[in-house]
């Protein structure tokens, strides 16, 4: 089944972005291919359960609900968090196994997206021969603290490595600290690094049947990615842009503006 595209993602007490989600998946089967959905859902005190059901019950793919107790952390890089994000992925993954499909979107559910995301992002893999995983320049809604570049800079530095080890920069419109890097993300070329995620990824199904999430203190995503490299590059795209809304009322932006500086002295 060459034309079809798994979708893959985690939901737990989604309701504020489930329909805008929703609608975004319902728009994508406007598309040349036909989608599988693989949802997993824990422990929601809200109607997400109920809204998935019912959304998934005239689709191809598998949805799995269930109450397993697991503490609910927002956003931190606790390890305790890392190990329970790691096992639920992998329930989720666990899913996907039976899926003939081609790729597989990995994809947070509150990420704003849209069809031509996924287009660019099957154009950038079946351009690259070497290409496993393909990750967005995923944008979040503050400045660019770093160089005073744009309005809006790049989110998802945690789990971001370039092929030198590097972690990104937060805070920042291009987070690579190469050169080279930087003049391709410039120019709008394809970048290969170790790990990265960007809450849409889109990857080979073949390969993630043969790797899973493990931690060992870091992002949950970092091992992943290691294991993804075993079989192929993982790529980002600075052309293809996605979008995490962050709720600013929850953060010092001053605090982030400082912290920006100072990454660039190796103080934080």
């Amino acid at each position: 089944m060459s034309n079809t595209i798994a979708v893959y993602s985690l939901w737990r007490d989604s309701e504020p972005h489930i329909d805008r989600t929703l609608k975004q998946f319902e728009d994508l089967e406007s598309l040349d291919y036909e989608f599988e959905y693989y949802f997993y859902e824990n422990d929601s005190e809200d109607n997400t359960a109920s809204i998935l059901i019912d959304w998934t019950s005239s689709r191809e793919g598998n949805l799995l609900t269930e109450r397993i107790n697991t503490k609910k952390f927002g956003r931190t890089t606790d390890m305790e968090r890392m190990k329970t994000m790691c096992d639920l992925r992998n329930r989720c993954r666990n899913l996907v196994l039976g899926s003939q499909s081609k790729y597989t979107v990995l994809i947070d559910s509150d990420i704003i997206f849209n069809k031509e995301n996924l287009l660019k992002h099957i154009e950038t893999i079946e351009g690259l021969d070497d290409a496993a995983m393909v990750t967005p320049n995923i944008r979040q809604n503050i400045p660019d603290f770093v160089y005073g570049l744009t309005e809006d800079s790049y989110y998802d530095v945690y789990p971001l490595f370039d092929r030198f080890g590097s972690q990104g920069l937060y805070w920042t419109d291009c987070p690579l600290q190469n050169g080279i890097d930087r003049m391709n993300w410039s120019l709008g070329k394809p970048i290969k690094c170790n790990s990265a995620f960007g809450g849409f990824s889109l990857i080979k199904t073949d390969i993630l049947k043969k790797v899973k999430w493990s931690t060992d203190g870091a992002c949950d995503h970092v091992n992943f990615c290691k294991e993804v490299n075993e079989f192929g590059s993982i790529y980002i795209d600075p052309l293809n842009k996605v979008f995490a809304n962050i709720d600013l009322s929850k953060y010092n932006l001053k605090d982030f503006e400082h912290r920006a500086k100072m990454q660039l002295n190796g103080q934080v």
